[in-house]
């Protein structure tokens, strides 16, 4: 079919007739499918969609909600031009309404003298120096958190056509700093969640899957419920009874930032008190017989370079990869003249301090609880069964570990997230039935050194990255073993030398676009991210309703709600059975004509590329990207295409010749499902490559880190650089006294999301109908401070910020803890401007930023 019957034979992006449309939600990661009913032009009902496997009908307040922000009163629907150059906390941009195409038009000729700049200066592909696919220069920033958007979406496509730096600028501040390295490391998945299907027990630290904002939290709460009350067992870890605490058969409050220490005691009891591992999977799956020296790295074979290991049965070293009757564990050998010892033997020894006793002095948790739930997960993980699925038999290890940003968000989480790891994997529970899974699923290869490693669209811990001098805005050549590093994006505009970024090096940013982002209110220090943006010369926002980064922008687009946009990049996924859904556009954007037919960002960028000169790089990159080269699909760069066309080119080539655009936008459309195999779903049985269970690694990684920094002289700390985890105590635990005594804390409620949730006037009127929108503080600790319930109270961090709160009382709090929501709505705090960042607060292994702050709290 050629481009232009193509084109003639395709169906309109939005529907005309009142009817019921299948969809997606966006108001969290778990996408839910949706059925959307459209009465006149308006949406006036959404439910669950039953077909959909990943929610399976049931859809959530923020889903059921969404609908209000269509009409919300607020609504941007013009393009806005700033026509005050002063830019400022709370000063106002005096926002002009201009037509689209002179919006497009001032965008296009920014866009186009940065290129032509860019262009001028002769230097190598971000992409060949980093093999990380969202670098690009430093000239254009897009910043998203819209996932859709940035897995090789159109919109992937043109950024990287533009050479523009993709991230997003608020979450990675708090998000999986801890959890997405070790789920790459391990299970070759972005993100870890619990195998609700198989598990009987469920450890949950600092997270709330299957409760909050979770990629699978759907099918996750629906397979424990199931189970209830007898079959399952929950529990939850956190300085707060939340949502998923408060559904659990246990809450186990424990201080906060003291996460490792409570790991590394059930890791010890495990292996040294009650010999509870699978010595099957660790000896034949894992890294633990690897032989290694006094130096903390592998002894190799003379000739091959490869990892030895010990036969316990011959008594001899030989290569990982030689056949073994019986790999050794433990012991100490002589290898030539080199002293050493199996990985698994410097585990067992190193975690001998962390004795019940010892972590329960620094956690609050009961030493006899911390002996009992170490018991209850050995026994729940019934080593040595297994199980037949579909004429399969599959090691069965009914046990899942989660973690999140109660463990994530510290000064050294990065060790945290490891030490998390280890529970799993010692108990073979790795993407086994009822271990640990994830999503969404990367290639795997083996190394040389037999170990397994994810291709990722980010970046991934091992092999470590080759450290480098910095020349990006995020200093990402200074993590070598981090997934990201855009933590560090505000405090480089504002300092980039302080973080070796030199003139010689660093091209500093020219444009920003900014969507489905706002960094003002969700980064750290709203003060200092309004500083950081105002460092960039000009910025693009795509706006449905004002929002605190808007404030800085210098040209709004109107944004299209998540009912008014075709996705065609949202899920595929291997399961049981495996999927692919998208999202369509239900309803019509309120928008001038002709620009009411928008049903993707992407169709104002590809304008902008038009105007600006580089719309045929886009076509290439698509070509590239899409993987269209060769196909029937391939794209003429020199031609011009409908957005319904690239589209249906996509999805064709995606998803197979019959599954168009006319297939997504039909009736029946929009959700493919198939049959996946035992072996699809659950890759840790069938793994080539060995998994971590000694990190030896990041020695090496450690010294380059340390080589570079003291070539470009910057200080820095990187004594976390470890084989195996510690416990490290962040800086409020080390300062804490008689005066600065709390630890404050923030927490999520399933009824909001990110920061776009706080102006949905359902959602807000949800938070303070339950009085969710307060500070919680332990009633004990009230009476001791004199403050009652309704209270209003000045909270002063350590650092000297301040915030205002009304106090609520609860004995689902820790009693050194002060609990409030991230987001204040109206009685709360406003967390984030709390949040201090510095050398003391930031991880610099894996980016986080430390949200355990100390302070004093007085009544007013």
């Amino acid at each position: 079919m050629s481009a232009e019957d193509r084109a003639g034979k395709l169906p309109s992006l939005v529907p005309s007739d009142d009817g019921v449309y299948r969809s997606a939600c966006t108001m969290c990661l778990n996408f839910c499918g949706i059925l959307a009913h459209n009465v006149g032009g308006k949406v006036v009902k959404v439910e669950g969609d039953p077909d959909n496997p990943r929610n399976r009908g049931h859809l959530c307040a923020k889903g059921l909600a969404a609908h209000v922000d269509l009409n919300a009163p607020n609504r941007i629907k013009r393009p806005l031009l700033r026509t005050n150059p002063e830019k400022g906390l709370g000063i106002d941009p005096k926002w002009k309404e201009i037509q689209w195409d002179e919006a497009i038009s001032i965008v296009a000729e920014k866009l186009r003298k940065s290129l032509d700049a860019s262009r001028s200066q002769s230097s190598k592909n971000s992409e060949e120096l980093f093999n990380v696919r969202l670098a690009g220069s430093n000239r254009i920033l897009l910043t998203t958190f819209d996932h859709w958007a940035t897995v090789q979406g159109a919109t992937f496509c043109w950024a990287k056509a533009a050479d523009a730096f993709i991230h997003a600028l608020s979450a990675p501040v708090y998000c999986g700093n801890a959890v997405h390295p070790p789920s790459y490391l391990n299970t070759a998945t972005f993100e870890i969640f619990p195998d609700g299907e198989y598990a009987r027990y469920f450890l949950l630290i600092g997270s709330q899957a299957g409760s909050a904002i979770n990629y699978d939290v759907m099918n996750m709460a629906r397979n424990i419920a199931e189970k209830r009350p007898s079959e399952v067992k929950v529990v939850v870890v956190d300085p707060m009874c939340g949502y998923a605490a408060s559904r659990a058969e246990e809450w186990v409050p424990i201080r906060p930032g003291t996460d490792a220490a409570f790991i590394l005691a059930l890791v010890n009891l495990l292996i040294n008190e009650y010999g509870i591992y699978d010595r099957v999977f660790i000896k034949n799956k894992t890294n633990a017989p690897y032989l290694v020296g006094d130096d903390g790295q592998y002894l190799r074979d003379s000739k091959t370079q490869k990892p030895l290991v010990y036969d316990a049965s011959n008594q001899r070293a030989v290569p990982f990869d030689q056949p073994v009757d019986d790999y050794a564990l433990e012991g100490e050998f002589l290898v030539g003249d080199k002293r050493c010892k199996p990985g698994f033997q410097l585990l067992k020894e190193h975690v001998r301090k962390y004795t019940p006793e010892f972590a329960s002095a620094i956690t609050t948790i009961a030493a006899e609880t911390i002996k009992r739930i170490a018991r209850e997960m050995g026994e729940a993980a019934t080593i040595g069964s297994t199980i037949e699925i579909d004429g399969v038999t599959i090691p069965h290890r009914p046990v899942s570990v989660a973690w999140y940003r109660g463990l994530s968000a510290h000064r050294h989480s990065f060790l945290a997230g490891f030490a998390a790891l280890l529970l799993p994997t010692l108990l073979g529970a790795i993407q086994v039935p009822g271990g640990i899974t994830g999503h969404p699923v990367q290639e795997e290869y083996v190394t040389e050194d037999g170990l397994m490693a994810a291709k990722t669209w980010l970046g991934a811990p091992y092999p470590p990255r080759q450290v480098k001098a910095p020349s990006r805005v995020d200093v990402f050549e200074l993590f070598p073993v981090a997934v990201y590093s855009a933590t560090l994006i505000l405090p480089a505009l504002l300092d980039p030398e302080r973080w070796g970024l030199t003139p010689e090096r660093y091209v500093k940013p020219e444009i920003l676009f900014t969507f489905r982002n706002n960094p003002v209110k969700s980064t750290f220090a709203p003060e200092m991210a309004f500083e950081a943006l105002k460092q960039i010369p000009f910025i693009v926002a795509f706006n449905i309703k004002p929002d605190e980064t808007m404030s800085v922008a210098d040209i709004v687009f109107p944004e299209l709600h998540h009912f008014e946009k075709l996705s065609e990049n949202l899920s595929l996924r291997v399961g049981e059975p495996g999927y692919w859904y998208g999202a369509r556009p239900v309803v019509k954007p309120p928008y001038d004509a002709p620009y009411d037919r928008l049903v993707n960002n992407a169709q104002v960028l590809l304008e902008i590329a038009d105007k600006a000169g580089f719309l045929s790089d886009v076509y290439r990159k698509m070509n590239e990207v899409w993987k269209l080269v060769g196909t029937e699909y391939e794209l003429d760069p020199l031609a011009k295409y409908g957005y319904d066309d690239l589209i249906d080119r996509r999805l064709r080539s995606w998803l197979g010749q019959e599954h168009g655009l006319n297939w997504m936008l039909g009736p029946h459309g929009g959700l493919l499902k198939w049959a996946t195999k035992p072996q699809e779903r659950w890759r840790g049985a069938f793994r080539d490559g060995r998994i971590h269970l000694y990190y030896e690694f990041m020695i090496q990684a450690g010294r380059q880190v340390a080589d570079e920094i003291e070539r470009i002289k910057i200080p820095w700390d990187t004594g976390d650089y470890q084989p195996l985890p510690d416990f490290k105590p962040c800086p409020s635990y080390l300062k804490r006294n008689e005066e600065y005594d709390l630890y404050v804390i923030n927490y999520k409620v399933p009824v909001q999301s990110h920061s776009f949730g706080k102006t949905n006037p359902l959602l807000r009127n949800l938070v303070e109908y339950h009085g969710l929108d307060i500070s919680l503080m332990n009633p004990e600790t009230a009476l001791r401070k004199g403050i009652h319930e309704g209270d209003r109270v000045m909270i002063e961090t350590i650092d000297g910020k301040k915030g205002s709160s009304v106090i609520g009382l609860s004995e689902r709090i820790h009693p050194e803890v002060l609990a409030t929501m991230q987001t204040r709505l109206s009685k709360g705090l406003d967390y984030n401007s709390l949040v201090s960042f510095n050398d003391d607060s930031f991880d610099f292994v894996g980016t986080a930023i430390d949200s355990c702050l100390l302070a004093k709290v007085i009544k007013e």
